[in-house]
């Protein structure tokens, strides 16, 4: 009877008593599994450091505000000051190209061969029909002296029988006559000096054709007109040279500069001769230089200003390549710097200990490199807050 009043009593005991320990245990779990991961550590006491005893031993440092140049990151793009498009100065089929991408050539060397056989028969018929013209125009020579021979009979005669004209001596009809023979004689002075003009100007064009048919036949062989590195090869043999065509693409690796857009607000932050560095993923290369040319114009889609960058050594550079580029500004910034033995790393998050009335507390931040073992706080810490030197945690 006892057993079961026992039984009865506890059964009518809350069901919100009933439920508080393990309501409580499993609460206490969570609390525990949060606290490790790092839910409530910005602010905590630092796991393993909690004593003040440890607080007032401790080596610290005051977190205080430093001064560095500040910069301006934007995308850069490889360009020559001196491009060369190369581009078949005659119609002709392109025998052979003795150069591909990449290689390097002098000026004077033979990039390309045309197919030159047109241009050959061109300069053969015009030779022939030289000949021939020029033995037209000796012949028209000789016309030309015999009809100048027969107006001066002709001029003679004519002025003779007008005197006698003139006199009654002479009957008109034998002046008439007269007249008409110098006439005669004149016109075929007139037309053997027209002939030889015709001749000599038939003699001249095939002259100048034959003149253009050399000259494009030198065209035929296309030679490199300034040291240089081919960039970019646009055709093959069998192809049909044409001057509308570029055929290869040259550019001077001395002449290399990198066009940087910066923005209307910090342009004039950028000074002329400022040392920048640009940095080349494709290649894992990092390239100097130094601001050579602000383009006194704003571009109007992107509100942008070309700043030029001379490249002091720009082995395996390319025209059109792209990096990213440190312009410095001519301001500087104020930043938080702390040594790296400083940070706490949990996962991807960063914190450092702060001494706060002699307790150690953990303070989340965010960083970035700063170099020689020092990290730039970006977020999480002030000046004149203290901080321990070295992290006793690490996660």
């Amino acid at each position: 009877m006892t057993e079961t009043n026992t039984e009865n009593k506890n059964n009518k005991q809350p069901l919100a008593r009933r439920l508080v320990g393990p309501v409580v245990g499993v609460g206490g779990l969570l609390f525990l599994m949060l606290f490790q991961g790092g839910f409530f550590a910005s602010g905590q006491i630092a796991p393993g450091i909690s004593s003040e005893a440890q607080a007032g031993n401790a080596d610290t440092l005051t977190v205080e505000q430093a001064v560095k140049p500040d910069f301006y990151q934007a995308i850069g793009t490889v360009r020559s000051r001196n491009e060369v498009d190369v581009v078949p100065r005659i119609i002709a089929r392109i025998l052979e190209i003795k150069v591909r991408s990449g290689d390097v050539v002098k000026r004077g060397d033979v990039l390309a061969v045309l197919d030159a056989k047109d241009l050959s028969a061109v300069v053969s018929q015009g030779q022939e029909q030289l000949r021939a013209v020029t033995a037209s125009v000796g012949a028209a020579d000789e016309q030309v002296k015999s009809a100048k021979a027969a107006l001066d009979l002709a001029t003679k005669e004519m002025e003779r029988t007008r005197a006698l004209f003139e006199k009654n001596a002479l009957a008109k009809r034998d002046y008439d006559q007269s007249m008409a023979a110098f006439r005669q004689a004149e016109a075929g002075m007139q037309q053997a000096i027209q002939q030889r003009a015709a001749a000599s100007a038939q003699a001249a064009a095939a002259g100048q054709g034959i003149k253009q048919a050399e000259v494009g036949l030198g065209y035929a062989t296309i030679i490199s007109p300034i040291d240089a590195i081919v960039a970019e090869r646009l055709a093959d043999p069998g192809d049909l040279g044409n001057p509308a065509n570029v055929m290869l693409r040259l550019f001077d690796p001395e002449s290399l500069l990198l066009e940087v857009p910066v923005r209307e607000s910090l342009v004039q932050e950028v000074a002329i001769g400022s040392q920048v560095s640009y940095s080349v993923p494709s290649l894992g290369r990092t390239f100097e230089g130094s601001v050579r040319e602000i383009v006194p114009s704003v571009d109007p889609r992107t509100r942008t200003f070309l700043v030029k960058v001379c490249i002091d050594k720009s082995e395996g550079l390319m025209p059109g390549m792209f990096g990213t580029i440190k312009v410095p500004l001519k301001s500087e910034k104020k930043v938080i710097i702390v040594p790296e033995s400083a940070i706490i790393k949990t996962g991807q998050l960063e914190s450092v200990v702060e001494v706060e009335g002699g307790r150690l507390l953990r303070r989340q931040i965010r960083s970035i490199g700063a170099g020689n073992g020092n990290r730039e706080v970006i977020s999480g810490l002030k000046p004149g807050q203290k901080i321990l030197k070295v992290g006793n945690s690490r996660s």
